[in-house]
């Protein structure tokens, strides 16, 4: 049993990280309001969790006094079925009062970080449902203790059991690899001091690391900070540019050999609860655990890097636009066509994005009004609250979503992506059972990258210039390079990194340089010149260090998947529309391939990433297109 939305929102914040970092800089400080000075109807209502933090205490009591409960289902799983189904369902009603804690708790932290009694709560529930977590250790090792005919017997027999037919045949693709009580409880005290090396991370990247100051556009000196090293580069000043990416990268190759180490000692820790669970990679382990066929990676980063050529063509085609001589790095997030989508208000925004969904039917935009009406949606900055974008909830609460609306295209992007995520919890939560009421991360960027694709289709159909139609198709690449491209080139490097790790190599400052060097050159080519200080990017990649290594390369696959179910909506219609809905309404009931594939999408197959570069391509083409008219245009009106 896992507390899967908790998890869930982890996933968000991880992405959330990476979308803050590649996106231009917020509102000045001084210009955020406090939240006591924004309207209620653009802030979301916790209320239907906890009225108020008294509530909130009572439910904690309530929490404390069932967890020594579960100790009483501890040697009884196995005593018949009924005695395993109603373990099931008393840690199932536990489970949902620790996710309402924790999810409150950290809504609410997160809208003013600056209030103690708000950060102390969000502690207590992370404690909390560490205790659940201690609680529940006894149930994985003493379910799988149960042989399987007669766990058979139990769903058959029991009524009420075979609910969980699925969820158990789950648990049982593990018997494989699950150790003896005694072996797993080693493995689980190893854990803690096995995984902070992400800790070590964060520590050096927050606090550690100095960057100085430089010189910005208008000739003020500033301090460099990670949070604005996006915004730097997307200056239109190449100056400013090369001076923040510069600056940023000669900071972390102070700490390169630091660094190196640190992600060696995560790689082994890795490598050694694969082995000792009996995995013959941690490849394996990462894929298996989450029920992805291995070949669906392998499919995923030899085609990926076999179709690099659109990619180096879009850079090309870059260089040309920006009228360099050649293409550095940091010339790779510039703005290449000036923004002809700008200052739409919150209200626009809203129908922009219910306009362009209208494909996806009348059930799921009327989704899409009610979460507005019922207090979802935080949508605007203020003084305190978390950055960037992220959806999270319990499976008896609302949906939540949390942006910095700031009136920008990439915001208009932003509230299509995570009110994707809202409505696909809110059908899977309306439509499944708890055991089933979320999805896995294979799943669950899927939805929101489909509405941001059916929504960029239709800015460009109804763009009334060519100006504007490059804007939003440079945009567009720019956000596929980086959710396809350059997250399977990520995997790709972990995936090397990992081999040689387990081939009994050292991964040094040097040996990772190199690694890096080598998998940019096989995605990027000659189209983009690699400063030589371009191979310690490796060494500030948080994601490379998340204890649930190997999962980048869904964000790949959803891109993938989401590409290929855009397309269908939109040129078949009702049919495609259904599979998708249904798809959206299934949660975690089947796997995650087995649900694609009756979405319409394969992902054993390298047909649909193949038709993905095929897309990207076109789009450059389209680019292309679009440039050419503008510059007839410019000639013309001159």
């Amino acid at each position: 049993m896992s507390l899967s939305n908790v998890l869930r929102h982890l996933v968000a914040i991880s992405l959330m990280t990476l979308a803050t970092l590649m996106s231009p800089l917020s509102v000045a400080a001084e210009d955020v309001p406090e939240r006591s000075e924004i309207a209620d109807q653009y802030k979301w209502d916790l209320a239907d969790l906890y009225v108020d933090a008294s509530a909130w205490e009572a439910d904690k009591a309530k929490l404390i006094a069932l967890l020594p409960g579960i100790a009483d289902f501890r040697g009884k799983l196995g005593r018949d079925g009924n005695s395993l189904l109603a373990a099931i369902e008393a840690i199932q009603a536990i489970e949902t009062i620790v996710a309402n804690l924790y999810v409150y708790a950290g809504l609410k932290n997160f809208e003013d970080t600056r209030i103690s009694d708000n950060a102390a709560r969000f502690s207590e529930a992370q404690g909390l449902y560490s205790e659940f977590q201690q609680a529940l250790a006894f149930f994985s090792p003493e379910l799988l203790s149960i042989p399987e005919a007669t766990l058979d017997h139990y769903v058959a027999s029991t009524p009420g059991l075979a609910l969980y037919e699925h969820y158990l045949d789950e648990t049982a693709r593990m018997r494989a690899y699950t150790l003896s009580e005694v072996e797993e409880k080693l493995l689980a005290m190893a854990s803690d001091p096995l995984s902070k090396f992400d800790s070590v991370f964060t520590a050096i990247d927050s606090s550690d690391l100095q960057f100085g100051r430089i010189v910005d556009e208008a000739g003020v000196e500033v301090e460099l900070t990670t949070s604005r090293y996006g915004a730097f580069l997307h200056s239109t000043d190449r100056r400013v540019r090369k001076a923040a990416w510069t600056q940023l990268f000669e900071g972390y190759q102070t700490l390169n050999h630091t660094l190196a180490a640190n992600y060696e000692g995560h790689v082994k820790s890795r490598v050694f609860f694969a082995r000792a669970r009996g995995f013959d990679s941690r490849l394996q382990q990462a894929t298996y655990t989450n029920a992805i066929p291995i070949e669906v990676f392998n499919n995923l980063i030899s085609t990926v890097r076999a179709g690099s050529g659109p990619l180096q063509r879009y850079l090309k085609l870059r260089q040309q636009a920006l009228g360099v001589e050649r293409l550095e790095v940091w010339d790779m997030y510039a703005p290449i066509v000036e923004p002809s989508l700008a200052n739409i208000s919150f209200d626009e925004a809203k129908n922009i994005v219910a306009e362009a969904l209208t494909p996806l039917g009348d059930e799921y935009l009327d989704i899409y009004w009610q979460g507005f009406d019922e207090g979802w949606v935080d949508a605007f900055a203020n003084r305190g609250k978390r950055g960037g974008a992220y959806s999270w909830g319990t499976y008896t609460s609302k949906p939540y979503l949390s942006m910095n609306f700031e009136g920008t295209l990439n915001n208009v992007s932003t509230l299509a992506h995570e009110y994707g995520h809202s409505i696909h919890s809110y059908l899977t939560r309306n439509t499944q059972p708890q055991v089933y009421g979320d999805y896995r991360t294979f799943i669950a960027e899927i939805a929101s990258m489909t509405n941001e694709a059916i929504l960029m289709q239709k800015m460009l159909a109804e763009a009334s210039s060519a100006a504007e139609r490059a804007y939003l198709l440079s945009s567009y690449l720019d956000e596929f390079r980086g959710g396809f491209y350059r997250q399977a080139s990520f995997a790709d490097f972990e995936a090397r990194a990992h081999a040689k790790v387990e081939a009994g190599e050292a991964l040094t400052a040097n040996v990772l340089n190199a690694l890096y060097a080598e998998v940019f050159s096989d995605y990027y080519g000659d189209a983009v010149h690699t400063d030589e200080l371009n191979q310690i990017e490796w060494s500030r990649i948080p994601h490379f260090l998340r204890s649930d290594n190997f999962y980048v390369y869904q964000y790949s696959t959803s891109f993938v998947a989401a590409t290929a179910l855009a397309k269908q909506i939109l040129e078949e219609g009702e049919p495609a529309r259904q599979r998708y809905l249904t798809m959206l309404k299934s949660g975690s009931n089947d796997y995650p391939i087995e649900l694609l594939k009756k979405a319409g999408v394969d992902m054993t197959s390298s047909n649909p990433i193949k038709a993905t570069v095929a897309v990207f391509d076109d789009l450059v083409g389209q680019l292309e297109q679009a440039l050419h008219d503008m510059e007839a245009t410019s000639s013309v009106a001159h």
